[in-house]
């Protein structure tokens, strides 16, 4: 599988497209601003479509795909709190919940399997569009309770990913749920990146 193609470079150019939405003058090129963040959020849906569909998938993908999404939604939240402060002010505290249980989730990974996963569980992939809703709607309605619903839906997601770890250690970044681990065989650990590896004892 070469390691350069469609859905990996939608990844890197998503990791490096979300720090420039911050480039954008919220007030005076709006429409500019809201048309960048519509382009990566689609690049997150079809790095992961595309890889599906021409059989394209590995993990070296599926890590892209995961550090993509960890610089893309802070960035996509910022975004939220620099266009509507309130909605975020409000919420504070589902959110930190959130990133506390991703925190929690990635450390299990990393003492339960010796690298960091990053699970693109069903429950995860909604939340994600979630994300985007909750920016655009943000224009039209007031969306506490939907950013509340979504940092909910990460938590129990990341809650989800740490009793995948528990129960059956290492599995493939596209197991969709605690339910279907087996359909996904997990990938070896030696053909984890070395920088993501837990470093093994003498």
């Amino acid at each position: 599988m070469p390691a350069v193609n469609l859905p990996n470079a939608l990844s890197v150019f998503r990791f490096f497209g979300s720090p420039l939405l911050f480039l954008f003058d919220a007030q005076t090129n709006r429409a500019a601003l809201l048309a960048w963040f519509a382009v990566l959020g689609l690049s997150d849906f079809l790095d992961g479509w595309l890889a599906r569909r021409w059989q394209q998938t590995s993990e070296r993908g599926a890590l892209l795909d995961g550090v993509a999404d960890l610089v893309f939604y802070p960035c996509a939240a910022l975004l939220l709190y620099q266009l509507f402060p309130a909605v975020v002010l409000d919420n504070l505290a589902f959110i930190a919940l959130a990133i506390g249980m991703l925190a929690l989730m990635l450390a299990v990974s990393w003492l339960k399997c010796g690298r960091l996963i990053l699970l693109h569980t069903h429950l995860n992939r909604t939340a994600a569009v979630g994300v985007v809703l909750v920016v655009f709607s943000s224009f039209v309605i007031d969306t506490s309770g939907l950013l509340r619903a979504t940092a909910l839906l990460y938590t129990l997601g990341f809650i989800e990913g740490i009793a995948i770890f528990l129960r059956h250690g290492a599995v493939a970044a596209d197991t969709r749920s605690l339910f279907t681990v087996n359909e996904y065989p997990p990938p070896s650990a030696a053909h984890a990146p070395a920088s993501l590896q837990a470093p093994k004892s003498d």
